[in-house]
């Protein structure tokens, strides 16, 4: 399943704090770099360098709680709107204004009564519906700036090895059951996969060169199977 019409997603406010634990002022725009944002008290060498929070989960905790939120009060870097970003998986990525950023983590632990908002209301939207991103391409980013959703496609490779099979002496069982079994695995995941399978024979020189091929190719997964056998061309 791969999604067909990309999504669009438009920033509405930037923000950022100089120490941990408080909540973030927007600002006029943020600069991207390779630990994140620039000035920020998160920025670092780790999978959280950017916070993101969409107005419609802000939009249903503002009508439940009663409060007055301001764009930055749940600590979030990028406010956006257009698309529930807890909706998102980690490995997509958002793409625009010359900056790329990848999903690493959906949610987090509740800091509890160190967040000013859980101390009023005795909850928060961030550990469910906040998502925290890396920067792969840094940049400057603004309010108004547009950021296409693009989804992390898994590529994927079943390798059949026999030397039967691939002379067509008898019919491959156990590379379509890996391939049932693993598009069950993605598709229960709700993950975008594209997978594809070969029969080879039992010959390792012809696998190592598969496997480089797909590293190559980038994909992100190969399976073999077959050559369970005991003879001294079972190689896998």
């Amino acid at each position: 399943m791969v999604q067909d019409k990309p999504i669009m997603v438009e920033v509405v406010s930037v923000n950022i704090s100089e120490q941990k634990g408080t909540t973030k002022k927007a600002v006029e725009s943020i600069q991207l770099n390779s630990l994140g944002i620039k000035g920020d008290a998160h920025a670092g060498a780790w999978h959280r360098q950017v916070s993101m929070l969409g107005v419609e989960s802000i939009d249903r905790f503002t009508k439940s709680s009663g409060l007055s939120i301001k764009y930055g009060d749940f600590a979030e870097n990028i406010t956006t709107k257009g698309f529930e970003l807890f909706e998102s998986k980690p490995g997509d990525r958002f793409i625009g204004a010359g900056v790329e950023l990848e999903v690493t983590q959906i949610g987090k632990i509740c800091h509890g009564d160190d967040c000013a908002i859980y101390r009023q209301v005795g909850k928060c939207v961030m550990p469910k519906e906040g998502i925290f991103v890396r920067v792969i391409k840094g940049g400057t980013l603004k309010a108004g700036d547009q950021l296409s959703f693009v989804p992390k496609v898994y590529k994927v490779k079943v390798i059949t090895l026999s030397d039967r099979a691939s002379r067509g002496e008898y019919k491959d069982l156990s590379g379509p059951e890996v391939a049932k079994q693993t598009g069950d695995f993605f598709s229960a995941l709700a993950w975008q996969y594209e997978l594809d399978t070969e029969i080879i024979p039992d010959d390792p020189e012809l696998l190592e060169n598969r496997l480089i091929d797909a590293r190559n190719a980038k994909y992100d997964m190969v399976i073999t199977t077959g050559g369970t056998g005991i003879g001294p061309r079972d190689i896998t």
